[in-house]
């Protein structure tokens, strides 16, 4: 009789356990949490520098001339952006390993690189504008390269 009553009170508390474990969130594992945060570390790290633009493989670095970018932990501000690059706006990451951020107007930004001396962004501009007396953007692939 003692080994049945011991029995049942083990099957309770594993039972207990497995009840306890599957109602639990699905709470972001630590490595994401960490990469989450690096990356974030990073952005916000600097006012980061163009170096370089291409689009669709062709420099159009002219067009981005003085282009600095800044993040804090929800928004960036920017100077020289043109329309490409709206003077501020909120971002939040789209995925878990932190390689995809998308702004507020609803454009999603692929993180290529993030180093401590560099970052590369590629979007995808969908419209191209003239503006007084010169081209404002080209639509097609845009990588840009920053550095501090």
């Amino acid at each position: 009789m003692k080994r049945i009553t011991t029995s049942i009170l083990v099957l309770i508390a594993f039972s207990s356990l497995l009840f306890t474990e599957g109602c639990k969130k699905n709470d972001p594992t630590p490595a994401v949490v960490l990469e989450t945060t690096r990356v974030k570390g990073l952005l916000k790290s600097a006012a980061w520098k163009i170096q370089s633009v291409t689009v669709d493989g062709t420099d159009k670095s002219t067009l981005f001339t003085g282009l600095t970018l800044s993040f804090t932990e929800t928004s960036y501000a920017t100077t020289n952006g043109g329309v490409v690059w709206p003077a501020s706006g909120t971002w939040t990451f789209t995925d878990d390993a932190a390689t995809k951020i998308k702004r507020n107007d609803g454009l999603e930004i692929t993180l290529l690189e993030v180093t401590d001396a560099t970052i590369k962004l590629s979007l995808i501009w969908a419209q191209g504008t003239i503006g007084p007396g010169r081209v404002s953007s080209i639509s097609g692939t845009h990588v840009f390269t920053f550095v501090k």
